[in-house]
């Protein structure tokens, strides 16, 4: 009988573990990259070792002290639109006449997304993705709306472009839940605009036709139709329905501007919180995820409450879009999670520390997003790891370091000028208040560990 893989005993100086900070903590690790025990200085085991193997067989345990660095929990992105890595740098010029606005740069945006190959589309989701790795992020949400060819006709396999995605996200080593957008019309009454049509589906059907592709084929997937200007309200019924009765996570971009929300009163009579909770998507609790949520009142936030909203606030800035409510959503019940959005930062550190300043800058006041101790590091941690998770129907499966979970972690490292004269009990608020993704040294995904290298 062949040997058994070892499994692994990973120790850090310190690190938050089954959601606690703790001193000298290590890590059972077997060769699926399952986490099977953990433990830490002074403690015993928590969670049940493996069985002892069969008399013949000769499995082994290594130890990796990953030296002196902070164990934290993979960070998950939940909104990312990759291809659009492309435009960095690209659209901070002024034009003439140009208003600099959103909706300006919505126009340089869809110019790359026409121009893009099947094969252009793989190596520039490679590219970003393994920026996400090296900045720590382990899973990623694929807000993925690139799905035809130029005006619009299908390739012959409709997810041709959803299986680019796919291989760039295998080739890198990184997780994606593929959120599978809908979008049928450029608002009320109006059709595709020309540049719009690589993004439309002939109809909902065929749109389901393509999801039920990709789900019976075992692709982790979510729903979303695009926002409440792309997609009529029986459409929007149709997307939920078909998402609640598979238990798949719903999205959309919500609240982002306010002429998308003048337009849904007009076309309906109620704000886009309102429609979409009347077409379904708050039926089942933390299923629906409201992205930016920026222009949204006491109101919606009630019927979003249980729910979550995606906050991009580095994306929020560069576009003008405004100031996610950060406070205001918290206390309505609502769950927070993080994503790189545009991909013009990649840094999901720099998403937590931006949120808690604007809401600094908003309400002239310090520590806003605090935990019942007054503690903000760990707040932020939560929705850069769990609320992500969460958000992605992935609640069970990351985000978190604990026993029965896979292994995808990340280090900081403590040896860094950055964190010099730093008390090892701030070092969670250092990194998430102050930090960037310049401090991570190791990134794991089901215990792979993957290179930095871009």
């Amino acid at each position: 009988m062949t040997s058994s893989a070892p499994s692994t005993v990973y120790r850090a100086a310190h690190g938050v573990i089954d959601g606690a900070w703790v001193d000298a903590p290590w890590l059972l690790v077997d060769a699926s990259g399952t986490i099977l025990a953990t433990g830490h200085a002074g403690d015993d085991l928590q969670g049940s070792p493996p069985s002892p193997p069969e008399p013949a067989a000769t499995a082994t345990t290594v130890t990796r002290d990953l030296g002196p660095v902070a164990l934290l929990p993979g960070l998950v992105d939940a909104h990312s639109h990759a291809f659009q890595r492309a435009i960095r740098g690209a659209t901070h010029r002024r034009g003439a006449s140009d208003p600099s606005s959103f909706w300006s740069w919505r126009e340089a945006m869809y110019r790359c997304a026409e121009g893009l190959t099947p094969e252009g589309l793989y190596e520039i989701t490679r590219q970003a993705y393994a920026e996400m790795l090296a900045a720590g992020i382990t899973c990623v949400g694929e807000f993925h709306y690139l799905h035809h060819q130029p005006g619009g006709r299908p390739y012959d396999d409709p997810n041709e472009l959803s299986w680019q995605v796919l291989r760039a996200a295998a080739d890198t080593g990184i997780r994606v839940v593929m959120l599978e957008v809908l979008y049928l019309r450029a608002g009320h009454g109006r059709e595709p605009l020309p540049e719009q049509r690589r993004f439309c589906d002939a109809d909902v059907d065929a749109y389901l036709r393509r999801v039920d592709d990709l789900r019976t084929r075992g692709v982790e997937l979510g729903l979303a139709p695009h926002s409440i200007r792309a997609v009529p309200r029986p459409a929007l019924e149709a997307v939920a329905g078909y998402g609640l009765s598979h238990g798949l996570p719903l999205h959309t971009h919500l609240g982002e501007q306010p002429r998308e929300n003048h337009e849904c009163h007009a076309e309906h009579g109620h704000s886009p919180a309102q429609v979409f909770a009347d077409a379904g998507y708050c039926q089942r609790s933390r299923a629906f995820t409201a992205v930016h949520a920026v222009h949204t009142d006491a109101a919606d936030h009630r019927l979003l409450a249980h729910q979550h909203v995606c906050a991009c606030p580095t994306t929020e800035a560069d576009l003008g879009d405004g100031i996610v409510p950060a406070v205001e959503l918290r206390e309505a019940g609502i769950e927070l999670s993080l994503g790189s959005d545009s991909n013009a930062v990649i840094d999901l550190i720099q998403e937590a520390r931006l949120l808690e300043m604007h809401e600094r800058l908003r309400g002239q006041a310090r520590l806003r997003l605090c935990d019942g101790l007054g503690s903000v590091g760990p707040v932020l941690l939560r929705m850069a790891t769990e609320g992500g998770a969460s958000s992605l129907g992935r609640a069970d499966r990351s985000g978190r370091l604990a026993v029965g979970r896979p292994f995808d972690a990340l280090t900081v490292g403590l040896d860094l000028p950055f964190f010099r004269g730093v008390a090892p009990r701030h070092v969670l608020d250092a990194s998430m208040c102050a930090g960037t993704a310049a401090v991570v040294r190791h990134v794991f995904v089901g215990g792979i560990e993957r290179s930095h290298a871009v």
